[in-house]
């Protein structure tokens, strides 16, 4: 007992230091134990950290860096900071519009005084994200109410004014916006008006709007994208069937009144929220997500300040903890218990203005790398690797199981007509697919649909055969006018012969 619950750090064994924690939790909690109980409950922790896959893992910073970099300061409940296989993005400072920096990935290098830069926007940019099947596209939400889709071009040496698409119908400022993880051209936007509203990008539609009651927080799509989860001001998350226009559940997470998070754990079936109690403490919670009454567990975190900003694999069930304006990611794992397990933690001495988790298929698997994170700071961004050890450089099956394919697996109208799908997954084995969402591919607003263009040209030919029918008996009828006038001369000549009949017959 000693042994768990003296002071003594462990720092190079986070499950022994967890243990001690939990040790010191229970049995000031637990005050009729004996020692049996303290025993088996030893032994049940052990057994549980043995069981963990990642227990080991660890954060590594890349030294190349891209300094000379800029950021904006407007507060955001975004992590601000997105990227892909080929670009990241970040709001860039300015003083006039919103404006937004996009660079290659895997270049690292000192940035020029001058860079291009996305300029459309007449407020500050509040959000982005870049479309999981198309690297070159990325949205951006403002605070002038807009969604503007941008094409992004192979060469980009010049600032780009001119968006592909836009779209309009909120009347506030946009908060936070998200693209379907299945469905091709499918978007979800929230905003300050309090409407969570679904998009048909590539028609420019609004195709559902559901009122939310409050300012937004959070949101989240599941994984089929049945459903979307949002967090807001009232403390309240909401999980929403945008199709059906109804907030399905309401769930009171949090006590405190600060800034909180909801997202779906994968194909688990449970959710996390994060947030902060009413103590102000820092905390995550499970939720079944068939059964919302109570959570399934609860993990306190610490008593900073920050908003958390979670970031979960699906594929490892691997969550990464952080917040902005800290140096400090938290690993945590998810066990059998569905509890959340502090696997280790990645600790630096500047602080974090952004954070972006980048997709699977950008790793360097040949160095066991897990996930890979994007850091803003005030005048750089860095690479920070998450390595899981292993003794043998070959391809590890269970570090790297499928991961999302850039392919979609539905389109927008097979979405929006009911249809639910899982992401497309691929192999993370080297040489063993080609990305698809790296190839350039420009968006473009759609034109009329087949059928409405089918009834354009059988309209088109019904008032050509209108036009030459109304020709022809304009002419029919400049033909018997011609006649009548014939007639009325005739007729005319007739009474002059008769009147003068009728004085010849006088006289």
């Amino acid at each position: 007992f000693f042994f768990f619950s003296s002071r003594r750090r462990h720092t190079r064994c986070s499950g022994v230091s967890w243990a001690r924690r939990c040790v010191q939790e229970t049995v000031s909690t637990q005050s009729t134990w004996g020692y049996q109980d303290l025993c088996k409950f030893i032994s049940n922790t052990f057994k549980m950290i043995a069981n963990l896959r990642f227990r080991h893992i660890y954060g590594d910073a890349i030294r190349e860096k891209y300094d000379g970099t800029e950021y904006t300061t407007t507060s955001s409940e975004s992590c601000l900071l997105k990227g892909n296989n080929t670009f990241f993005a970040w709001p860039w400072r300015s003083t006039g519009g919103g404006t937004v920096a996009v660079l290659r990935s895997n270049n690292p290098h000192r940035l020029p005084v001058q860079i291009p830069l996305i300029r459309g926007h007449a407020g500050p940019i509040h959000d982005l994200d870049f479309n999981p099947f198309n690297d070159y596209v990325l949205a951006t939400g403002s605070e002038d109410t807009t969604i503007k889709i941008w094409n992004i071009p192979e060469e980009y040496t010049q600032d780009l004014n001119e968006p592909a698409i836009t779209l309009t119908g909120h009347q506030k400022k946009i908060g936070l916006i998200q693209f379907h993880p299945s469905a091709e051209n499918v978007l979800a936007s929230v905003s300050y008006d309090e409407t969570l509203r679904i998009w048909d990008v590539v028609k420019q539609e609004q195709r559902s709007q559901i009122n939310i009651k409050e300012t937004p927080y959070g949101l989240d799509w599941s994984l089929d994208g049945k459903l979307v989860a949002t967090a807001s001001r009232d403390k309240v998350c909401k999980l929403i069937d945008p199709r059906a226009n109804q907030i399905v559940h309401s769930i009171s997470a949090h006590e405190g009144p600060k800034s909180q998070k909801f997202i779906f754990l994968g194909t688990t079936g449970y959710g996390l929220s994060c947030g902060f109690s009413k103590t102000f403490e820092r905390e995550l919670k499970v939720w079944d997500l068939n059964k919302l009454d109570t959570p399934v567990s609860v993990t306190s975190v610490d008593s900073a300040a920050g908003a958390l900003l979670p970031f979960f694999d699906e594929d490892t069930g691997c969550l990464y903890l952080t917040s902005k304006g800290e140096g400090l990611i938290r690993f945590y794992e998810l066990t059998d218990e569905k509890k959340f397990h502090l696997n280790g933690d990645y600790r630096s001495n500047v602080p974090g203005r952004a954070y972006g988790f980048l997709p699977k298929t950008s790793l360097d698997v040949s160095k066991h790398e897990i996930a890979r994170f994007l850091k803003l700071t005030d005048n750089y961004i860095e690479s920070i690797r998450i390595i899981c050890p292993r003794k043998s450089d070959d391809f590890q099956e269970d570090l790297f199981p499928e991961a999302r394919s850039e392919e979609p697996a539905l389109t927008a109208d097979e979405w929006f007509s009911g249809r639910d799908e899982l992401p497309k997954r691929r192999s993370l084995r080297p040489g063993a697919h080609t990305a698809a969402g790296g190839q350039v591919r420009a968006i473009k607003a759609s034109g009329p649909s087949q059928e409405l263009q089918e009834r354009i040209e059988k309209l088109t030919a019904l008032v050509g055969d209108l036009e030459t029918t109304v020709n022809n008996l304009q002419g029919q009828v400049g033909e018997r006018d011609q006649v009548i006038q014939e007639l009325r001369a005739q007729i005319q000549q007739l009474q002059t012969e008769n009147d003068t009949l009728k004085a010849q017959g006088s006289q």
